[in-house]
């Protein structure tokens, strides 16, 4: 039996697939508790539904997670992700290997893993009404529509750091730090790390590339700008800023949590196997008789 009352499955609405293997899901372990599905673009809408869950089961990619975490982090719901996308850091479980190991899940046998998240306040001096959004992965200020350089006024808890002059500035969390950041060259975090880091994308002249805050520190970011910039939390929430309008950003009071079975240091093994890096030593040449040991 379940250990868990109120499971809601959230799928890609675009795969054929997804929607098979919800049918196979429920048909397997559907006694003992009430299930829901929705897609990721209805489930804003089950507010109800949400509200009684305990648990949340997604079929998609990473774009999948995101918009779970969404609704599952402020009700301190945990996320089991099952895989059909390409990379899927965030995910648990390939597709392929789902309906046959879902029930050790359900049987609350997993760890829970929680992942910091990030606030962003829309005008940056916290006043009652101003526009707040929730990040897992990242924050990104980006040029806009119209394809010119914009600048990013950046200050750590009070202190100037830089000014990026160039297409916009992304601020990760840890979790975050194996999408868009990576893509431009930012390192890679332990996914349980608290900081935070600041990556400039296509930054002009020879800024340097960024930094990681620790925990507590407060950034804030104001938009210098001819034509409207964009703000988008995980990519998918989007915001207008116009020129001198600022964002604050530090940690969130909510996190999101997943259900994980391996260890935490199998973390390392899965980056090298999902960005196809060499997880083998090289080869070694055997030494002739006359080599040394020595230098």
């Amino acid at each position: 039996m379940s250990s868990y009352e109120n499971i809601g499955i959230i799928h890609h609405g675009l795969l054929p697939e997804a929607v098979d293997l919800v049918v196979a899901l429920q048909s397997r372990y559907g006694d003992g508790a009430d299930w829901w599905t929705a897609t990721q673009e209805s489930l804003s809408a089950r507010k109800d539904e949400l509200d009684a869950t305990d648990l949340i089961i997604t079929i998609g990619g990473d774009g999948t997670i995101l918009r779970a975490a969404h609704e599952a982090a402020p009700r301190d719901v945990p996320i089991l992700g099952i895989n059909m996308g390409r990379v899927g850091f965030m995910s648990e479980i390939d597709a392929a290997d789902a309906v046959d190991e879902v029930g050790w899940y359900l049987d609350g046998n997993a760890r829970l893993d929680e992942r910091y998240m990030l606030k962003a306040v829309i005008g940056g001096d916290g006043q009652t009404g101003a526009p707040e959004l929730h990040a897992l992965n990242d924050v990104t200020i980006g040029r806009g529509a119209v394809l010119r350089v914009i600048e990013v006024e950046t200050v750590v808890d009070g202190v100037h750091l830089a000014d990026y002059r160039g297409d916009g500035v992304v601020v990760a969390t840890a979790t975050g730090s194996t999408g868009y950041t990576l893509s431009l060259g930012g390192p890679v975090m332990d996914p349980e790390s608290e900081d935070y880091l600041i990556k400039p994308i296509a930054t002009h002249m020879s800024q340097f590339g960024g930094v990681v805050l620790r925990s507590t520190s407060t950034l804030e970011l104001t938009v210098h700008c001819a034509n409207p910039a964009t703000l988008s939390a995980d990519g998918f929430f989007d915001h207008s800023l116009v020129d001198g309008q600022s964002v604050k950003i530090s940690h969130a009071a909510i996190k999101a949590t997943f259900l994980r079975k391996r260890q935490r240091n199998a973390f390392w093994s899965d980056l090298s196997r999902r960005l196809g890096m060499r997880v083998s030593a090289l080869p070694r040449e055997p030494r002739s008789n006359g080599d040394s040991d020595k230098v």
